[in-house]
């Protein structure tokens, strides 16, 4: 079984933030190397806060629609669902 680790807010923000220079490079390589891995894993809580940071607080901010897209991607790392 592969390991997961987790991604926090920070890391998915500057993988989606082109003015975070070096960061957004190296945080869009590690959600890659991710993805193939199929080993990421997040929270929702991490999903609500990346919407609010990238459709508010980025220099260039995604559109609401595009922030909501791009969740929908994230969804399958979501590995322990939020309940009561």
């Amino acid at each position: 079984m592969t390991a997961l680790h987790f991604v926090d807010t920070n890391i998915l923000l500057y993988a989606h933030d082109r003015d975070a220079g070096d960061k957004h490079e190296r945080a869009r390589q590690l959600l890659i190397a991710l993805w193939n891995s199929n080993s990421g894993c997040l929270s929702t809580q991490v999903l609500q806060e990346f919407f609010v940071y990238v459709t508010r607080k980025i220099p260039q901010p995604l559109s609401t629609a595009m922030a909501r897209e791009v969740m929908h991607t994230y969804l399958p790392w979501i590995r322990v669902p939020t309940d009561g």
